[in-house]
């Protein structure tokens, strides 16, 4: 579930950039990549507000205190960051990753992570309304979605917390996707499997009662 999500989310990003018409300043074509972190796990995200250092990748600066020399690489990773920002939500690990996918250096990918000027709070909280648009999910199903795409507990704990999302609603919504798929399932069975997902016992009870079945 979590990898077809993500690679939803990914294909409506390509979209969204080829309506743009963006591409790679030495003309390449943009290529579908994960919008997240890779599997098994929570990325390494920075925690919101954190722009990092912003050194250049080869650390070099003019004499008299100007500023720093950045590269041709590096803006060109800063400006494809930007414009993967304003169509889709990222994770900074998420981004150094996609960006590194559309071949720039790793020193390049993390110096648009670094200065691009996101909030990786607001990032994740974006990323969750995204995944809210297209699934139905519990509270610490959610957190555990945002994780696996890279950012760190605490954004998503922010994320889950913020997106204004009906936990009781949520339910019934997964409910109804159980049921539709299968019409074997006892009122029992249902809740614990709600229960399983993520839900609380109260929130898996209101899904069951409420999905529209007749028990």
């Amino acid at each position: 579930m979590k990898k077809c999500l993500a690679i939803l989310l990914a294909l409506t990003m390509v979209f969204a950039l080829c309506a743009c018409g963006g591409s790679r300043s030495d003309g390449a074509p943009i290529l579908p990549g994960n919008t997240g972190a890779t599997s098994g796990g929570a990325g390494t995200g920075t925690p919101a507000g954190n722009t990092g250092s912003g050194t250049s990748a080869g650390g070099a600066s003019s004499s008299g205190g100007s500023a720093p020399v950045v590269s041709t690489g590096n803006s060109g990773a800063l400006s494809r960051a930007q414009t993967y920002l304003r169509v889709d939500a990222f994770s900074y690990s998420g981004l150094i990753e996609q960006l590194a996918f559309e071949g720039f250096s790793e020193s390049e990918a993390k110096y648009a992570a670094d200065n691009c000027g996101a909030d990786w709070n607001e990032q994740a909280l974006k990323k969750a309304k995204l995944f809210l648009d297209v699934s139905s999910f519990s509270h610490d199903g959610l957190m555990e979605q945002l994780e696996f795409m890279g950012f760190t507990h605490a954004q998503a704990q922010y994320a889950a917390d913020n997106c204004g999302a009906d936990w009781n609603k949520q339910a019934a919504e997964k409910a109804k996707t159980y049921l539709e798929y299968s019409s074997g399932w006892t009122r029992e069975k249902l809740i614990d499997q709600l229960e399983f997902e993520g839900f609380t016992y109260s929130e898996a009870a209101y899904g069951a009662d409420h999905c529209g079945h007749t028990w």
